[in-house]
C-alpha cells in the first residue's frame, strides 16, 4: 500500500507528517480518511459508541481475533454494547497510513476490563471506505486479550 503516513513518536519519513497532539493523527487536511479515523478512536475512548459508529455504513462489516464477522452497524454496536469485554481505556496511535480507500493504523491499547482486570495490547487496524463512510474493518492484536 502507498500512501501518507503519520507517526505519533517517530521522526517524519519522506511522504509522512507527524500527528498532532501527542499520538494522535493530524485531521482534515489532505488526509480525510485519517481524520474519520481519528475521530473514532476519540470517540471510542470517551465512551461514546453512538458518535464512533455514525462513522460507518450501515452494512459495514467488522472483523476481530475471536468472534464472528459483525455485518451492519447494528451488530457492530451489540457487541460494543453487550460483548466488548473493555470497561474503560486509551488508544495510543503509533502510525497511520492512508491510501485512497484504506487506512491502516498501529498502536496500543491500556485500559480496564468489566470485571476490572488491566488490559494493555498491541493492536493493527485495516480500514477501508466508500467515500467517508467505513465498510470494512479489520482488527489485529498481539495476544488473545480483548
Amino acid at each position: 500500500m502507498t500512501g501518507k503516513a503519520a507517526s505519533g513518536s517517530r521522526p517524519p519519513t519522506s511522504g509522512s507528517r507527524p500527528a498532532t497532539g501527542g499520538s494522535r493523527p493530524a485531521g482534515g487536511g489532505s488526509r480525510p480518511l485519517s481524520a474519520v479515523v481519528g475521530g473514532y478512536y476519540r470517540d471510542i475512548d470517551r465512551r461514546d459508541v453512538t458518535a464512533a459508529l455514525s462513522r460507518f455504513a450501515p452494512d459495514a462489516v467488522y472483523r476481530r481475533p475471536g468472534y464472528d464477522a459483525f455485518v451492519g452497524v447494528q451488530a457492530i454496536s451489540a457487541f460494543y454494547r453487550d460483548r466488548r469485554v473493555i470497561s474503560d481505556g486509551r488508544h495510543d496511535l503509533e502510525s497511520i497510513i492512508e491510501d485512497a480507500d484504506t487506512v491502516a493504523v498501529r498502536g496500543s491499547f491500556r485500559g480496564v476490563s468489566h470485571g476490572g482486570h488491566a488490559l494493555a495490547v498491541r493492536f493493527a487496524d485495516f480500514w477501508r471506505f466508500s467515500g467517508l463512510l467505513v465498510i470494512e474493518r479489520d482488527t489485529y492484536f498481539d495476544a488473545a486479550a480483548v
